[in-house]
């Protein structure tokens, strides 16, 4: 009878231990290298288009992309944050988190444990095996519990505050990058303009020159700009070649892509007291708010510490059976006494660390209030200049078309004809030059404020 009911009594053992065995989580080899190279290839143009209309990140609209004609300066920062490489792996960091947060949910497992002691040598003879098991579980681990869950839970919202916080700044980074790209392309059509009319008169001055028409210094005023306007091209062109690298880099696409660019429409320029624009930015600024997330994790950490200090209770039951073939079992009891006070370390770090981060925050506070100031008076400062200039140009752009009707109806030399237009072209290179710093300190203080997007294709 015992031997019918032995398979039974393995099954129903069997049972429960596969059930047991079925949580636990498999292993698959995963290759690097390959995949790492295909995933260089970007996503397709399908994938941005769902992944844009899906975006969930604080100040950033979702967008309804349209490939088929030229992207906005706010496109291409969507498509930045669905598709930067560095952001990429920010957010696979932001699910390494919360699996911390699940990790700290679990609760302790038991320790079974079982030993059989045979007897054996002189007197062994009439006694049976010894025998003994014993269940033990850490109850500790129920009171700090808690505290594990809020410090992981805050430690998740700090990185996912500090992702989203690095999506901004990419975002507004890449608009800023379309920006330059367009305002370079401008530099470059008007000094190849410009080479273009000196290159067409050169003939002209050098036969003036050899009839001693004009004088030799006025001939080499003409070859120094002429070499100024060239060597401003080929820097123009550098510039112009880093900044499309640039851009594509920041949209995490293959530096061969080609990308059409819509004309940016003006910033909006953000307005207020900076005093006002600080204490907005403080509430609003998710770098701040990671900073403070942090701040409540390392609170956590610090109890938890404190809570480690006190001693370590295990409960469980526990049974045996002599070598005499008597049984016994009863209640098991284990308790770690600190005696040393070895986790007075461990509540240092974590206080040190706490203090550390308020002086972090305190840090990262001043230093946006000092942005925000220097940003707006830069705004300012950057608004009169453009402004000035402005004026400037069109009385250049009056004078220069005189010139050009003098120089024509053989009332003006060629050399006061090409001074003016060289001062007209020094003018615009200014101006696209302040239109680019004006945009970069509009975008700047955008970030630094944490002011959502308008709507627009800006």
């Amino acid at each position: 009878m015992p031997c019918c009911r032995s398979p039974r009594v393995r099954r129903a053992a069997l049972g429960p231990l596969l059930a047991l065995l079925s949580g636990c989580a498999a292993y698959h080899a995963k290759p690097l290298r390959a995949p790492a190279l295909a995933t260089l290839r970007g996503p397709t143009h399908q994938a941005l288009v769902r992944a844009a209309r899906a975006l969930r990140v604080p100040g950033v609209a979702p967008l309804r992309l349209n490939f088929r004609s030229p992207l906005s300066g706010k496109e291409l920062g969507v498509i930045a944050v669905i598709a930067n490489p560095a952001l990429r792996a920010l957010r696979a960091r932001e699910r390494i988190a919360h699996a911390q947060v699940f990790a700290a949910g679990l609760l302790p497992d038991p320790v079974i444990s079982f030993s059989a002691l045979k007897p054996y040598g002189i007197g062994a003879a009439g006694h049976t095996t010894a025998l003994s098991d014993g269940f033990l579980w850490d109850l500790s681990r129920l009171v700090t519990r808690s505290t594990d869950i809020r410090m992981a839970r805050e430690h998740a919202s700090a990185v996912r505050y500090q992702v989203a916080w690095r999506e901004w700044v990419a975002a507004n980074a890449t608009r800023l990058a379309a920006r330059r790209v367009y305002w370079l392309k401008a530099e470059w059509r008007i000094v190849r303009r410009a080479q273009a009319l000196w290159q067409g008169h050169e003939a002209h001055l050098a036969s003036d020159l050899r009839r001693h028409l004009i004088a030799r210094r006025q001939w080499l005023f003409f070859q120094a700009a002429e070499d100024g306007l060239r060597l401003k091209a080929a820097a123009v062109h550098r510039a112009l070649e880093a900044a499309r690298l640039a851009l594509a880099g920041q949209l995490g696409l293959a530096p061969t892509v080609p990308l059409a660019l819509a004309p940016p429409r003006r910033l909006r320029p953000v307005r207020g007291a900076p005093a006002a624009l600080f204490h907005r930015a403080v509430a609003r600024r998710l770098d701040l708010v990671a900073l403070v997330a942090a701040y409540r994790s390392a609170d956590a950490a610090l109890l938890r510490a404190v809570l480690d200090q006190y001693p370590r209770l295990s409960l469980g039951a526990a049974g045996a059976r002599n070598s005499s073939g008597v049984s016994e079992a009863g209640l098991q009891l284990a308790l770690v006494l600190p005696l040393f006070n070895a986790n007075r370390g461990a509540v240092a770090i974590a206080r040190a660390r706490r203090r550390a981060l308020f002086a972090a925050y305190v840090a990262r506070l001043a230093a946006a209030r000092t942005q925000i100031y220097r940003l707006d008076a830069a705004q300012a400062s950057l608004n009169r200049e453009l402004a000035d200039l402005k004026g400037r140009r069109r009385t250049l752009s009056r004078t220069a078309r005189s010139a050009q009707a003098a120089f024509k109806a053989h009332a003006l030399s060629l050399v006061s004809y090409l001074t003016w237009m060289q001062e007209l072209t020094t003018v615009e290179l200014n101006m696209t030059a302040l239109h680019l710093a004006r945009a970069a300190t509009t975008l700047a203080l955008i970030t630094a404020t944490a002011r959502p997007w308008s709507g627009g294709r800006a």
